[in-house]
């Protein structure tokens, strides 16, 4: 079994103490942008995976594909797919890469759907939360099966 954490939106803010150890902890780290510069220090580990969001300025890819454990996650920001508004551009370019789950950030506001065979999460924002307290994502992967939890953070 691998375990993933996957966070957004950090706005370059200090991240609450109580989810540094936790990003310690997991298998994986996937940063869905929005505050890169401020995680400089997870830039080098190999289980950091990041993309950029239109907040961001580093030269990091706007989306990437990760597999764990046979499970295809595909990240981005969701700002070049409309993720303000609806999923349907999310869904429609996760299908297209074959990714069994999509990871996005952009709104603020955790949420998990699953339609068609895909999974949509948004973690929320681990320092900005539009609705509710600071959040992430926690996935593990076992078998090709995934399980999402999204985990309220307790700020510093």
């Amino acid at each position: 079994m691998k375990t993933i954490v996957a966070f957004s939106d950090s706005h370059n803010r200090t991240l609450p103490q109580n989810f540094k150890a936790v990003l310690d902890e997991a298998d994986f780290v996937f940063f869905l942008g929005d505050g890169l510069r401020g995680l400089a220090e997870y830039f080098q580990r190999e289980n950091f995976y990041a993309v950029k969001g239109n907040c961001d300025a580093l030269p990091f890819p706007e989306e990437m594909e990760v597999t764990v454990e046979g499970v295809k996650f595909w990240l981005t920001h969701g700002h070049n797919y409309s993720a303000k508004y609806d999923m349907h551009k999310l869904l429609l370019r996760a299908l297209e890469k074959g990714a069994n789950c999509a990871l996005f950030g952009h709104t603020h506001i955790p949420e998990t759907v699953f339609e068609q065979g895909v999974h949509l999460i948004n973690p929320g924002s681990i320092t900005l939360p539009r609705i509710g307290n600071p959040s992430y994502a926690y996935i593990t992967v076992s078998g090709q099966k995934m399980f999402c939890k999204i985990v309220e953070a307790v700020c510093p």
